[in-house]
């Protein structure tokens, strides 16, 4: 990767573990959302086939969304990288997972084959466009080893979310391996941090053994992250349902009716879940830190320089 490229794209922020179901998009959309929210302008980038944020943001819904088409052209043909939704929310655009990303692994999987350097397409194909945003968030896939290599080598940082139990923290380890691969395009990639998900507040022994096991799988190398994102399944899944982020599912529940009304009337309640507010401190807690890091690591880059 050239100097330019890598200079580029040191707003770029990758959501990563080697194993499903750790919450790596819920993560993602949700400190993105905040980001935007809150003044940084931000562009999300879903490498996954499976495009579950354009559930959590709503464009899967009402079909904005592309399935990936425009990723998988962009990279296979060398066209220019665009948003697909443009202000999914107040400053945060979107460029779209989904099928077509399958396509896009053929194509990486061909010139692997055929011995031709696949590793760097994402990051010259961002390099261009990062500049108009403060920044850039990348959902990644747990079991597509070539498009998580793309993320890898196009990202300066990482922010692993991985449950507590041993299984999760195992698909670290498949992560670390990934990320010294990257490291012969990208060596300037670093481990932002680990964030505990799904975990019980209440749970402080699992807490403590989990960073310990954290550690271990990564080398030592990504600290567990002071916020946690504690379990709230109801609240995840009618957000989820409702193609809205967890901040904005709890404003929701604050302006709500009186349930008393609604049955008043003879209409179904609309039923929010009163952990909407707690869950959606812990994505603003997260969001911060996670900001706070990067300035952070700027900061005293500059001070080196």
């Amino acid at each position: 990767m050239s100097e330019a490229v890598a200079d580029a794209l040191t707003r770029v922020v990758t959501f990563a573990n080697g194993k499903g179901g750790a919450g790596k998009t819920s993560t993602a959309v949700n400190v993105a959302g905040l980001a935007a929210a809150g003044g940084w302008r931000t562009l999300l980038i879903d490498l996954d086939p499976q495009g579950n944020a354009g559930h959590d943001l709503g464009y899967y819904w009402d079909g904005r969304g592309d399935s990936g088409q425009l990723l998988c052209n962009a990279l296979g043909t060398g066209s220019a990288l665009t948003p697909v939704v443009a202000d999914i929310r107040p400053g945060l655009d979107v460029i779209s997972g989904g099928e077509a990303l399958d396509d896009l692994e053929s194509i990486i999987t061909g010139r692997a084959q055929r011995s031709r350097p696949f590793r760097s397409m994402l990051a010259e194909a961002l390099a261009p466009i990062a500049p108009d945003y403060d920044l850039i968030v990348l959902d990644t896939p747990p079991t597509r080893p070539n498009l998580l290599q793309l993320a890898l080598c196009a990202t300066r940082w990482i922010v692993v979310p991985t449950r507590a139990d041993r299984a999760s923290i195992e698909g670290l380890r498949v992560l670390a391996h990934q990320i010294e691969t990257a490291r012969d395009v990208n060596p300037a990639v670093e481990l932002l941090g680990a964030v505990l998900f799904d975990v019980s507040t209440s749970a402080k022994v699992v807490r403590r053994n989990a960073s310990a096991d954290i550690e271990s799988a990564l080398n030592g190398a990504a600290p567990l992250l002071e916020s946690i994102i504690r379990h709230g399944e109801s609240s995840a899944v009618n957000a989820r349902e409702r193609g809205v982020l967890v901040h904005e599912l709890a404003e929701k529940a604050e302006s709500a009716e009186p349930f008393w009304k609604a049955l008043r009337e003879g209409r179904k309640p609309d039923r929010i879940p009163g952990s909407a507010s707690a869950l959606a401190e812990d994505y603003l807690m997260l969001c911060q830190e996670v900001l706070e890091r990067i300035q952070t690591a700027e900061q005293a880059a500059e001070v080196l320089a």
